[in-house]
């Protein structure tokens, strides 16, 4: 990958952390599971370290993929939210790879991923047509 475009993807993780206080990190992941690039706030605790981590990346780019073979019939996804028991996950497709968002359960739902959204269209790396 181009070093202009990493440099790209890490502003855009920079700018979606500024977007509200409640964000544990943003990392953008390549096809292949790998981190391209991140945003991490200061002392977070990760609940998923090492092999497993490496391993979620990985389901995360398969799922990526596997969904974006209904684009045909169902349009293509926006993002994808999981609601889970210590943090709240989103995910958005872009070009090639996925933005993953991990945050603090007292996210707002029903604002910050349509901002996450805002700037992946300014940023011209979505996939919607």
């Amino acid at each position: 990958m181009k070093l202009e475009v990493i440099s790209h993807y890490e502003q855009v993780c920079k700018e979606i952390m500024l977007l509200n206080s409640h964000t544990r990190f943003v990392k953008i992941i390549n096809s292949h599971g790998r981190v391209i690039t991140s945003a991490i706030k200061n002392n977070i605790e990760f609940f998923v370290n090492g092999q497993d981590e490496a391993m979620l990346y990985m389901e995360v780019a398969l799922r990526t993929k596997m969904l974006g073979d209904f684009d045909p019939f169902l349009g293509p996804m926006h993002f994808s939210v999981y609601n889970r028991k210590n943090v709240v996950i989103m995910e958005f497709p872009i070009e090639n790879a996925t933005v993953y968002v991990s945050s603090e359960k007292e996210i707002d739902l029903n604002d910050v991923p349509y901002k996450i959204l805002a700037v992946l269209r300014k940023e011209n790396i979505l996939n919607l047509v």
